[in-house]
């Protein structure tokens, strides 16, 4: 069984009243604290801070304060909270609401389900009590219908439960690679799209009440206009990935494996087997060779989209990368996904195309670039001998 290191995840707005109550509740279970501070107000600034722990305390549990500039939506804070949780870490995320509606004591059973399957997406369902609006609960009933159509399957038992532990590295590699939703919609969006990837879920059965006179930050018009929007997004996707839904009826789902994006978990490319066959490479010679380089780059397509489609490895590791590369370049680099992995793999194709001109001999000296030659001339004006170690050769 995988490592499960799990820490809680607290979205907030406005709810200074509700939050001291609730982090209160939740200390009792001894997990990691991340309390993501979505653009509130002054007053609850101060409440937050006054929670926090201070730095270099060994307090348990730790209780750390994420504070964004501006309210960016509940997605938005999440998204902010589990990226923060994966670079501290932790395996695991429980998400769960500021405003004390959700049960602190079903903590265990998350945390529970989440070692027993540690590859799977726990979510709460609901158990209600008279305080529900019915409205809420009506609501619900017709989202939940939408994304069992949106996933073929009746696995999600409620979409809209705030109440969930993410296993964070697949989630994360979701966050990387797909543009979610920032606002309410977000809940929906995020375990749809999962779904998509193959991840198992488990069902957690929890009390959720809706206290008189509370603070809801559910805009009736505006959120339900972009819910609505996102089934249409996810209704399209599902047409689009009909068939390899069906496919993955009968294939299993990660569950007891923890698929994750961080190198230092994945086998070193060294003890990998080679992909593709002696005969693929002897065909593409002899293209080049008698129908020459032009027309053989034109074979090369087919061949690196077969590779990508069917390499899952080397897809997530080229997502990987896009996806580091723009958190350090501010955006200004290609976006992670499909596009980009494609060209990345193609770019690679295309190298060892060349090697084999440069090989037979039928690559022009003027197509070969030195960046600096100035080492270079100096060694072949010495008359000695060298060893030039390279990469890719």
């Amino acid at each position: 069984m995988s490592a499960c290191r799990p820490c809680i995840v607290i979205p907030i707005y406005n709810h200074k009243d509700q939050i001291g109550q609730t982090v209160a509740r939740l200390a009792v279970h001894r997990l990691p604290i991340i309390i993501v501070n979505d653009g509130s107000d002054a007053a609850t600034h101060a409440v937050l801070d006054a929670l926090a722990t201070p730095p270099n305390t060994n307090a348990s549990p730790p209780v750390t304060l994420l504070h964004l500039p501006r309210n960016g939506g509940k997605g938005a804070a999440v998204m902010a909270g589990l990226l923060a949780a994966r670079m501290a870490g932790f395996s695991h995320a429980l998400q769960i609401d500021a405003d004390g509606q959700h049960d602190a004591a079903d903590v265990p059973h998350f945390v529970a389900a989440a070692r027993a399957a540690p590859g799977a997406v726990i979510v709460g369902r609901p158990v209600y009590d008279d305080s529900v609006p019915a409205a809420r609960l009506y609501g619900r009933l017709l989202t939940n219908v939408w994304v069992w159509i949106e996933t073929l399957s009746l696995t999600i038992r409620d979409a809209m439960c705030g109440y969930r532990m993410y296993p964070l590295a697949a989630t994360c590699a979701l966050i990387d690679t797909v543009r979610l939703p920032t606002r309410m919609d977000f809940d929906i969006e995020v375990l749809v799209r999962l779904y998509w990837r193959r991840l198992a879920f488990v069902t957690v059965p929890t009390r959720v009440v809706y206290a008189a006179g509370g603070l809801s930050h559910f805009d009736m018009l505006w959120d339900n206009v972009r819910i609505s929007r996102s089934h249409t997004r996810l209704v399209c996707g599902m047409l689009l990935r009909l068939p390899v839904l069906l496919a993955h009826k009968v294939m299993s789902r990660h569950r007891d494996i923890v698929p994750t994006s961080d190198p230092a978990h994945r086998a070193g490319w060294w003890r990998m087997r080679e992909r593709g066959s002696g005969l693929g490479l002897a065909l593409l010679a002899m293209s080049q060779r008698w129908l020459g380089a032009r027309v053989t780059r034109w074979w090369l397509h087919p061949v690196v989209a077969y590779f990508l489609l069917t390499g899952r490895v080397a897809r997530a590791a080229s997502f990987d990368y896009f996806a580091r590369l723009a958190r350090h370049t501010g955006g200004t680099s290609p976006v992670p996904g499909w596009a980009s992995a494609y060209r990345q793999m193609f770019a690679f194709a295309e190298s060892g195309l060349d090697k084999m001109l440069a090989w037979s001999g039928r690559l022009p000296m003027s197509r070969v670039i030195f960046e600096d030659t100035t080492a270079f001339d100096t060694l072949v004006r010495s008359g000695r001998g060298a060893l030039i170690i390279g990469a890719h050769l």
